[in-house]
């Protein structure tokens, strides 16, 4: 990995790293940053989250129309354009979904209607087993 030219963008990383399972807004990198005593600025996340994923150390996830992300530190989550994600409306949990079902789905519409589907790009919006009450 790339050495990086300051303490708050090295922290940034750090903070992605332990926290690679699972999906992290701005906002929460600046809450949990916040919460270990490191004050880092908006503008200075915002930069090292676009450089880094530039570089592929990082994979950034479109949520929603107003543009909207989160970001995910890439190591056994390497694979993640290959599966489509599911959102949870309610708690906003993001969760990885490797279904055989989906897969299929996907090459049916690469086959049948010359579409190549962005899996990365692509969310399915509903209510968690939890939040639904499942």
């Amino acid at each position: 990995m790339a050495q990086y030219k300051t303490k708050q963008r090295a922290q940034v990383v750090e903070c992605l790293k332990e926290n690679k399972d699972k999906h992290m807004t701005v906002e929460m990198l600046i809450k949990y940053l916040s919460n270990a005593g490191v004050s880092v600025g908006r503008a200075t996340i915002y930069r090292t989250l676009d450089m880094l994923c530039k570089e592929g150390i990082i994979r950034r996830y479109e949520l929603t129309v107003d543009n909207s992300a989160c970001y995910q530190y890439i190591d056994e989550h390497a694979d993640c354009s290959e599966h489509f994600h599911l959102k949870c409306e309610k708690c906003g949990e993001l969760i990885h979904l490797d279904c055989d079902h989906i897969t299929e789905l996907s090459k049916h519409i690469e086959k049948d209607h010359a579409f190549k589907v962005n899996n990365s790009k692509t969310v399915l919006y509903g209510l968690c087993a939890k939040c639904a009450g499942l």
